[in-house]
């Protein structure tokens, strides 16, 4: 081994044995337990075998967190790409203005998840909300199955916003100026440009972003427990809240360890597509 090579791997010795106490140990930990039967004390009463998938993959209520979860990325996914593109596009040109949309665009980091959650809450709570006030609506957001899954969406776009609009511009303002500024020699109209130069030229970063956001539309779980704890009527109860409910608060070790690897191999999977999708580009 080279010398540079054992001073990376001292670099990155910490960051690798916190990464397999936390991480690593813990999954295959739930690996083993998703194949026997364990008590809720912890104590390993035999083998299960495939009794915990089946179980679970046959559950009304994992089957309905499944189709929740798809819901809420079918609203989130494409409102959340459309919204950080167009914010990244129209900052795009470093100017005074663009620094006041860049100021706005990224202060929702300075917001904490469950401080945004409960002013969503406040926001849309009953029919004489704020939301109400300013749309002109009479609506019960939180209260209706379809409202609700709405509101869910869009707070999930207030909390992915500011870190996708950063790569996407920091995606736009990468691109050599000497392309841009030889297309406009050439006649080229700023539509052309972005259309023909711009985007293309981001459409790696954009491909980033939205497995990004896909991934965390997968996971979302603690929007859901802050904003409607699942309701109305279990209607916004995603898969990682049905985690969460099986796994704290009934104590079923058969669920917790079944869904768990269930997730990590499907999150797993977009990240190794998402690596794949950039490699080709």
């Amino acid at each position: 081994m080279k010398k540079n090579e054992r001073k990376a791997f001292i670099y990155l010795a910490p960051a690798l044995l916190l990464a397999l106490l936390f991480s690593f140990l813990p999954l295959a930990k739930s690996l083993i337990g998703s194949f026997l039967t364990i008590s809720q004390s912890g104590k390993v009463l035999g083998l299960a075998g495939l009794r915990n998938y089946a179980s679970t993959l046959t559950d009304s209520a994992f089957l309905s967190s499944v189709g929740n979860t798809l819901r809420f990325i079918i609203i989130f996914l494409p409102l959340n790409t459309l919204l950080t593109l167009l914010a990244a596009t129209l900052t795009r040109r470093k100017s005074r203005i663009s620094s006041i949309g860049e100021c706005i665009f990224i202060s929702p980091l300075a917001f904490s998840l469950s401080a945004l959650a409960l002013v969503f809450k406040e926001m849309f709570r009953g029919r004489v909300s704020i939301a109400n006030r300013i749309l002109g609506t009479d609506l019960a957001w939180l209260d209706s199955p379809a409202t609700a899954m709405i509101v869910l969406a869009i707070l999930g776009v207030f909390l992915d916003f500011a870190i996708d609009y950063i790569l996407l511009s920091s995606a736009y303002r990468s691109i050599d100026k000497s392309v841009i500024e030889a297309a406009m020699i050439d006649g080229a109209s700023s539509m052309r440009i972005l259309s023909s130069i711009e985007l293309p030229l981001i459409r790696s970063m954009l491909a980033v972003t939205v497995f990004m956001a896909f991934k965390d539309a997968l996971l979302i779980s603690a929007p859901v427990m802050v904003l409607t704890e699942g309701g109305p009527f279990r209607s916004t109860e995603t898969i990682m809240y049905y985690y969460y409910l099986e796994a704290f608060r009934s104590g079923n070790r058969a669920a917790e360890n079944t869904i768990a690897v269930i997730m990590v191999a499907a999150s797993a999977i977009i990240m190794a597509l998402s690596a794949r999708r950039r490699r080709f580009d």
